[in-house]
């Protein structure tokens, strides 16, 4: 099957889908897999970290920007 082929049944069975959350999924797996950054991490919520998010963050924390154990268990209190 050629690209034109391929293509084509992908974007038939991808009209036939009504779930929306499964689309979400589709279109986030084509997002990080067509980025030209290279995904190196992950957060806890799922987001794709690129290589220069993740150093930014890295450093952040080196320079403090974070919060404490206790900090999040006071801020989960108030929830």
């Amino acid at each position: 099957m050629g690209a034109i082929e391929l293509r084509n049944t992908i974007l038939n069975k991808l009209n036939a889908i009504e779930d929306s959350s499964m689309l979400q999924g589709v279109l986030r797996y084509i997002e990080e897999h067509s980025s030209k950054d290279e995904i190196v991490a992950y957060t806890v919520q799922g987001e794709p970290l690129t290589k220069k998010k993740y150093i930014q963050k890295v450093k952040d924390a080196e320079k403090g920007n974070f919060i404490s154990s206790e900090e999040l268990k006071k801020r989960m209190q108030s929830w």
